[in-house]
């Protein structure tokens, strides 16, 4: 509130000067109706008087508007001190917001990959442990070169597997390999092309199809002082492919587990023009983790990492359903109709 000016010194001193002297004059010419009675000392005293209360009213006065002014600069700095102390308590917030966004992300990256291997005979007891665990899934796909998974790697492999285990695991996986055939509502295996019709003639290699290939990019890595891979070995690994797919669709067929992907005109076997990688994918809603991928980053593009093989595993659903993608782009299933119609009724 503002004070009036009668009672701000800083306003109204020249008028209470005037008004001082005033008084005084009035006393003065008022000495002789009062005969001498007052006094001009008196007169000059009371002057006096009043101008040194009127000077320390006024000081007063001032001292008071410093310390408004001081309290006020102080609940200024009260105030941007809890402003900075609520800022900081923010910025403490959104740093902890943060971490915790960056604990998320190391967790997920964590379950993401959840368990990394290298070397070859590592890889292939987890791709058996893999299909064991897959029993009864709703879902199974897997993309590798060969329907005889590993058994190339395993007869070439420099330096020299043991033998004895190394048949006894490939043995395991192409009997889970037709067990998941059997069980599996929906069973697919992308391979590259074993067999393709020449266009030349004379004929080329490149009648023995994709798959050639690969087993002679591997070949060469294993034995980087020869030129081309054997027949005898291509013949022999060429046989065994088809022999597991003659097997793997026999199981598929004589059982009543798979009506709905019959229906849809699907069979076990689907080619792919490209080999980038190599998966098994696995989805089963009744499982614990429904979601789960074999991801083995070996493939047309890195042979030259065919000697230390890495692979991961994950159940992070995302990354899980982008491998699917994939696997269904590779496949071109995802432009099949009847594969849009199980898509439809069944929902990874």
């Amino acid at each position: 509130m503002r004070a009036s000016f009668l009672f701000d010194p800083n306003k109204n001193s020249l008028f209470y000067l005037v008004l001082f002297l005033a008084l005084a004059v009035l006393g003065l010419t008022a000495y002789d109706a009062l005969n001498g009675h007052y006094s001009i000392v008196g007169s000059v005293a009371s002057f006096l008087g009043l101008f040194v209360a009127f000077q320390s009213w006024k000081a007063a006065d001032e001292a008071s508007r410093n310390s408004d002014q001081a309290m006020q600069q102080m609940h200024q700095l009260t105030s941007e001190t809890r402003q900075l102390a609520q800022e900081t308590r923010q910025l403490v917030e959104r740093s902890n917001v943060v971490e915790e966004q960056i604990q998320s992300a190391v967790v997920t990256i964590s379950d993401a990959t959840r368990e990394l291997y290298k070397g070859f005979q590592p890889i292939m007891q987890r791709m058996a442990e893999f299909l064991e665990q897959a029993a009864g899934s709703e879902y199974l796909a897997l993309l590798t070169d060969s329907a005889a998974i590993g058994t190339f790697y395993a007869r070439h492999h420099r330096p020299e597997l043991n033998q004895r285990e190394m048949r006894a695991l490939t043995d395991r996986i192409h009997d889970l390999l037709l067990d998941r055939a059997r069980d599996s509502r929906e069973f697919y295996l992308a391979t590259l092309a074993a067999d393709e019709a020449p266009e030349t003639l004379p004929p080329t290699a490149d009648q023995h199809g994709r798959l050639h290939h690969f087993v002679q990019g591997v070949w060469q890595q294993f034995h980087p002082d020869a030129d081309t891979i054997s027949p005898e070995y291509w013949e022999e690994h060429r046989a065994q492919h088809q022999a597991t797919l003659r097997q793997l669709d026999d199981a598929f067929q004589t059982l009543s587990e798979h009506p709905e992907q019959r229906a849809a005109g699907l069979g076990v076997h689907q080619l792919v023009p490209v080999l980038p990688l190599q998966l098994l994918l696995r989805f089963d809603a009744e499982a614990k983790e429904p979601f789960r991928a074999l991801v083995v980053f070996l493939g047309q593009y890195n042979l030259d990492k065919v000697a230390e093989a890495r692979a991961l595993q994950t159940t992070d659903p995302e990354l899980v359903r982008t491998f699917i993608s994939m696997f269904e782009s590779l496949t071109s299933l995802d432009d099949h109709p009847g594969y849009q119609q199980l898509r439809r009724q069944f929902p990874l």
